[in-house]
């Protein structure tokens, strides 16, 4: 077997990755989103919310299999034309790095409120930054294989949070459709953005080891996140209570806090640490994504030279949000800007396969 086919992904490394890419820092948030506008009904809302990633995944489907051999990014220079193709590859780039920033920020937020809070952000920023820049710089394929242990450790995590159900109480999710479906449909647009990250399957789908599968990787890829958003998002309304959830800014880990295993001093700090672990392995993938367009923008083969770039404009991104709210500020400023692009984009792309398709017809 030679090195080209070694490296194709396998459909578990696929699923993983893609798991990978879509949940980020913002998990341990998305119940404080969506109770606002949906209060009880929030678990619903995520639902709702699932419609974005599961229209990104259909096109995904149709783009592999007119172009199996062709990403995205060499799509938009074929139908768009090779300046705005190149812009929109950079706009594309431009997501994945918002969204490397965004999670850094996130992740030394709550080490300082939870954690660390002796050492500043930018003593977090530093060995996060480097650890995803080394194991991005592993490849693809050895990304794939460590995404797959990152998935065991957030699908382990997530059961766990059952046993804050005993605490609970089941009134606090009715009257289920209580906040009417109006303010349902505004919570999930809440969940959207959480779901962003999906549309990396453009780039990605030309190495996989058995494309006729993507139909099946991007479903059970998206299956898998929206049962975890779903299940978080209903064990904090059921053990906190919409009102408490609505105001707690990470109301995951206060859930974690009150779990009580005998063998445990504290669950929430082992919550914590296992959860870093799984961040860390985000950054990584979406300073991956970053580096990938960007040497294919600007065809830089040495990789090196991407890295040394990328540490130090980063470190200093991540240095204009000062806290949590101006965070999730620019998240809500800036993420519905990103989902309407995504959408754009990727569908003009699609028409014009369709159209070029109908037209050799």
């Amino acid at each position: 077997m030679d090195k080209a086919k070694k490296n194709l992904l396998e459909e578990s490394e696929t699923t993983a990755i893609l798991v990978g890419f879509i949940i980020g820092i913002n998990i341990l948030a998305l119940p404080n989103g969506v109770v606002q506008d949906a209060k009880q009904a929030g678990w619903i809302s995520v639902i709702v919310g699932g419609l974005y990633p599961l229209y990104i995944a259909l096109l995904s489907i149709y783009y592999a299999k007119k172009h199996p051999n062709q990403n995205i990014l060499t799509l938009s220079n074929i139908y768009l034309g090779r300046i705005l193709g190149t812009i929109c590859n950079i706009l594309f780039m431009a997501e994945f790095g918002l969204f490397t920033i965004v999670n850094i920020i996130g992740l030394a937020n709550i080490f300082r409120v939870h954690a660390t809070a002796f050492l500043t952000s930018v003593k977090i920023f530093i060995p996060t930054i480097l650890l995803a820049i080394y194991l991005s710089s592993k490849g693809i394929k050895v990304l794939g294989r460590i995404n797959k242990i990152s998935l065991y450790i957030i699908v382990t995590l997530t059961m766990l949070l059952v046993i804050s159900l005993k605490s609970g109480d089941y009134l606090n999710i009715f009257p289920i459709f209580g906040s009417g479906i109006k303010n349902i449909f505004s919570g999930s647009i809440q969940s959207v953005f959480a779901y962003g990250g999906m549309e990396v399957i453009f780039l990605f789908y030309p190495v996989l080891k058995e494309k006729n599968k993507i139909k099946k990787i991007t479903l059970k890829a998206l299956f898998i996140t929206m049962s975890i958003y779903v299940w978080i998002t209903f064990v904090c309304i059921y053990s906190l209570g919409y009102k408490v959830t609505s105001i707690a800014l990470w109301p995951v880990l206060l859930v974690a806090g009150g779990i009580d295993i005998p063998i445990l001093i504290n669950f929430r700090f082992l919550f914590l640490f296992l959860w870093s672990i799984v961040m860390f392995m985000i950054i990584a993938n979406e300073n991956y994504a970053f580096a990938y367009i960007l040497s294919y923008i600007y065809k830089i083969k040495d990789k090196k030279k991407i890295y040394w770039f990328i540490f130090p404009v980063t470190l200093f991104l991540c240095t204009i949000i000062k806290n949590e709210v101006q965070r999730r500020v620019f998240i809500g400023y800036i993420v519905p800007k990103i989902v309407l692009f995504n959408i754009t984009y990727i569908s003009i792309i699609a028409i014009l396969i369709f159209i070029k398709d109908k037209g050799r017809k």
